[in-house]
């Protein structure tokens, strides 16, 4: 699977701006400003990270915050 490694990447490779919001519920606008954002809400991972899956496309936990074990551990 390929990762992707910033929001950015992650809008474009599920087609831009309006159909990450019409997946996510969310508006155009708000899609725009998470390009900006080290992050995406944390209430996406779950409709996000499965149409990535569905692409073959995969991207780290951390662009919705999450910290791993052992950096939460630090």
């Amino acid at each position: 699977m390929h990762e992707l490694r910033t929001t950015t990447e992650v809008i474009d490779a599920l087609g831009g701006n309006q159909p990450v919001a019409d997946l996510t519920s969310s508006t155009n606008k708000a899609v725009s400003n998470w390009r900006g954002f080290p992050t995406f809400p944390s209430n996406t991972y779950v409709v996000i990270t499965e149409a990535l899956r569905r692409r073959g496309k995969t991207a780290p936990d951390a662009l919705w915050g999450m910290k791993m074990p052992a950096e939460a551990a630090s």
